[in-house]
């Protein structure tokens, strides 16, 4: 019997013990409370549970549940059979308790092959040896062994005890499926394939584990397959694996030990808390997988699949259209620190990347007696398209300080809102549990409670809590010590608190602190009990501003308490117009204008305060214009060619407590250094959410403190372009070109050129206009097309309309035409 895990103590015969508040470990068969032991030989009444009757004698049962029990004998009384020492009832077996036996002594004369001395030869003195099981004390309880060999629904149950990899395997079970339990040294095989009932749209779950240990090796196999009912729905399927040793491989700067991977389709896993790390199926397969789901020391290959997908809140449940991979790593480095690790990526409606693990280490790394054991779980996971990012560490419960018994415990969680998220710019720092009267949005992280818990003996414990929380609007953090001393009827008590809050947008703060300091004892006279306590206490609160105060004194016959200053706040003041710009974004990131098509310029389009304007093509536009506020009334163009494009409700402002006031955007078009009409352009409203804490009504607004479906700004796409049925009027300078000095080679041949030399008379092209729809032009043309008909060319009939060509000469002519004479 012991209290310290540590250092393991036996009773043996000539001692006594007194047991006080046992409690029973329901993994391990030992007995945790407060034990004193002496050297005296005196008797010590012991409530002797076997037959319920007070006894003087030194005999002590302690009763663990199921048929398990651990008895101390000193002697033999009346009605017992065991002989003095210390025994263990397990299973309906009477065990007793021993030690590892220790080392042999080497003997130098002794060497093998290396030269390393072997132990000393024992001598043998031919007494039988006894062979009966015994229960073995160890530093982490009292280990028993298996009973023998039974059969059990056609299966063997394995005897021996637990190696590394998982604990021993038990027999699967199941009314629709199969299983194995196989047993060879090394080997150990366990596994079932079953199926199980699924709710709609499924109609069956199929699913299957395979453990196997080969005492260096361990790993497992798992996954399901889930069949649709008809209705239309796909199937559902996961798969995931492990593969272990108990040596690492590689460098001491970085050894692996295991390796994982898995992936689903049609499913989702669900992402857990820095906190519940500890349980995560996937985690827990790199190092033992067959204590997923384990209760007690078999392993069921049903409750491993069971708690995968089974309950109301599986780690894998079915979610058409979604996929996700998963790979870990279990990891030593330095031969101190362990760890394992894991990348989930899971697709679909929501893009989800985590990174999840849980590292420790233990000081010193070679002593059997620890000074400290830090073991953390992290969870970290983004979700770009939400736009959203996640961070959380916490404690497990492995993880202790100086002493055993100095227990850790909390953590922190940070989040963060960014992109289209309607908290974009939101963050949230929080360690431990926020108290009551210090609530925060439901959004931020919840945490569990951060502290210490440290029984000091078997008289002293110190709890001690903490917390703290940053946002942008506030800083708050506290805490709080009790220590209490408790020795049979006398108890003494000390309890210290601190909390502090910090706002800065108005600023304001609030501070208290406190401490009390007690002493109770418990008086026995005749057949009553008296209980005598004295508590003295003082309480300072002070706030501001206005500044003001309280102070409590508390004496454990009276308290009162003591105001000065300004009275306490009953709501959050108003803001002016100064204070509530600074919660809003910087003038150039709240009113935007974004090109969406048609933009040619360089490089990106520029915003509010642009002064070059954007090159945009002549085949169309659009932009947007938004803000980061909501808008009541949107309107294009100015002055007298103002149209309200879109119209909504009045805005209110939470910090400045104004409501129903007018927001406006408006946009105007500048086209060529003159005002452009945006009457003709399409148009379509932008709507969005916007926070509850800086355009809401109350604080306390339902929708996560949110307000949907408010306009934030407006597209305008220009008219359809109307190519018209001219090209316009080209002057030789548009068409012209840059001379290359000194000439190349031309395509033409280089002899002079012979013949008249051309001429550029003024007047060509007003006597085409003039000339070309007349009565002598359109006779001459109806002569030449007569005679290219005789000579066989049929040209058919001829329009005797030509007002087009003359209207047309202006224009088709970048120069006077250059003219030779007719020879």
């Amino acid at each position: 019997m012991f209290a310290d895990p540590d250092a393991a103590a036996l009773v043996f015969p000539g001692g006594t013990v007194r047991i006080d508040g046992a409690v029973c470990g329901t993994q391990t068969l030992s007995v945790g409370g407060q034990a004193t032991i002496t050297a005296s030989s005196a008797p010590v009444d012991v409530a002797f549970t076997t037959d319920g009757e007070w006894v003087t004698g030194t005999v002590a049962a302690v009763d663990l549940g199921d048929g398990r029990a651990l008895v101390l004998v000193d002697g033999a009384p009346d009605g017992t059979d065991l002989p003095a020492g210390a025994w263990v009832l397990a299973d309906g077996r009477v065990l007793r308790l021993t030690r590892r036996t220790p080392q042999p002594t080497a003997d130098p004369e002794r060497l093998d092959g290396l030269g390393r001395a072997l132990p000393a030869v024992r001598p043998r003195d031919g007494a039988p040896r006894d062979r009966a099981p015994r229960a073995l004390v160890t530093e982490h309880g009292i280990l028993t062994p298996r009973p023998g060999p039974r059969r059990r629904k056609g299966m063997r149950v394995l005897e021996a005890p637990s190696v590394r990899g998982w604990s021993p395997i038990g027999t699967p079970g199941g009314d629709n499926g199969l299983s194995v339990d196989y047993y060879n040294p090394p080997l150990r095989i366990a596994g079932a394939l079953t199926a199980l009932p699924a709710s709609p749209p499924y109609k069956t779950v199929v699913g299957g584990v395979l453990l196997v240990d080969t005492g260096a090796f361990n790993g497992s196999a798992m996954g399901a397959y889930v069949v649709p009912d008809g209705s239309g729905a796909d199937p559902s399927l996961f798969a995931y694996g492990s593969l272990g040793s108990q040596v690492g491989f590689g460098p001491p700067l970085f050894q692996v030990r295991g390796i994982s991977a898995g992936f689903g389709w049609n499913s989702r896993v669900r992402v857990p808390a820095a906190d519940a790390l500890a349980g995560f199926p996937f985690l827990m397969a790199l190092d033992n997988p067959g204590a997923i789901g384990a209760d007690d020391e078999e392993v069921d290959p049903l409750k491993v699949l069971g708690e995968l997908i089974g309950g109301g809140n599986p780690w894998v449940r079915p979610q058409e259209g979604e996929l996700w991979f998963a790979a870990g790593l279990a990891f030593d480095c330095f031969e101190t620190f362990s760890g394992r690790a894991m990348a989930l990526v899971q697709t679909g409606s929501d893009l989800t990347i985590s990174l999840l693990g849980a590292a420790g280490m233990q000081l010193p790394t070679k002593s059997d007696k620890k000074i400290a054991r830090v073991e953390i779980g992290i969870e970290a996971t983004l979700r770009p398209t939400a736009g959203e990012l996640s961070i959380g560490a916490a404690f497990t419960e492995k993880t202790f300080l100086i002493d055993p018994n100095c227990k850790l415990r909390g953590g922190v969680g940070m989040k963060f809102w960014f992109g289209d998220h309607p908290q974009a710019g939101d963050f949230a720092f929080i360690l431990g549990a926020i108290p009551a009267g210090r609530e925060l949005p439901a959004r931020y992280p919840r945490r569990q409670p951060a502290g210490l818990t440290w029984g000091v003996g078997s008289t002293v414990s110190i709890t001690g809590n903490a917390y703290a929380a940053f946002t942008p609007k506030s800083l708050m953090a506290g805490g709080s010590l009790d220590v209490v001393f408790q020795s049979g009827m006398l108890r003494a008590w000390l309890t210290a608190r601190v909390d502090a809050l910090l706002e800065w947008n108005p600023f304001y703060f609030d501070v208290g602190m406190g401490i009390r300091v007690g002493v109770s004892a418990t008086i026995k006279v005749w057949f009553v009990k008296i209980r005598i306590s004295v508590e003295v206490g003082v309480s300072v609160r002070v706030w501001g501003p206005a500044v003001g105060g309280e102070a409590t004194v508390h004496l454990w016959f009276i308290s009162f308490t003591i105001g000065f200053g300004a009275g306490r706040r009953d709501q959050t003041p108003a803001l002016d117009w100064g204070g509530f710009q600074g919660m809003l974004p910087p003038p150039e990131n709240m009113v935007r204008t974004t090109a969406i098509a048609g933009y040619t310029g360089e490089g990106a389009p520029a915003t509010r305060g642009a002064v070059k304007p954007w090159l945009v093509s002549n085949g169309g536009f659009t932009f947007t214009a938004d803000t980061q506020a909501p808008v009541s009334k949107v309107y294009l163009n100015q002055g007298s060619d103002t149209v309200e494009a879109a119209s909504d409700s009045a805005v209110d402002i939470l910090p400045m407590h104004v409501r129903g006031k007018g927001s406006e955007l408006r946009i105007r078009l500048t086209y060529n250094g003159e005002a452009g009409a945006l009457g003709p352009w399409g148009r379509s409203v932008q709507r969005g959410s916007v926070p509850n804490g800086l355009w809401g009504r109350q604080p306390d607004a339902p929708n996560d403190g949110i307000i949907p479906d408010r306009i934030l700004g407006i597209r305008l796409t220009s008219p359809p372009v109307d190519h018209g049925t001219s090209t316009g009027f080209l002057d030789e300078r548009a068409i012209s070109f840059d001379p290359i000095n000194p000439d190349g080679n031309q395509p033409l041949s280089g002899e002079p050129a012979t013949g008249p030399v051309p001429t550029r008379p003024r007047g060509v092209i007003a006597a085409i206009q003039d000339g070309i729809d007349t009565t002598a032009t359109r006779n001459d043309r109806a002569a030449l097309a007569q005679a290219l008909t005789g000579l066989g060319a049929n040209l058919g009939s001829l329009d005797a309309d030509l007002s087009a060509y003359a209207q047309a000469a202006g224009t088709a002519f970048t120069a006077e035409p250059m003219l030779i004479a007719a020879g």
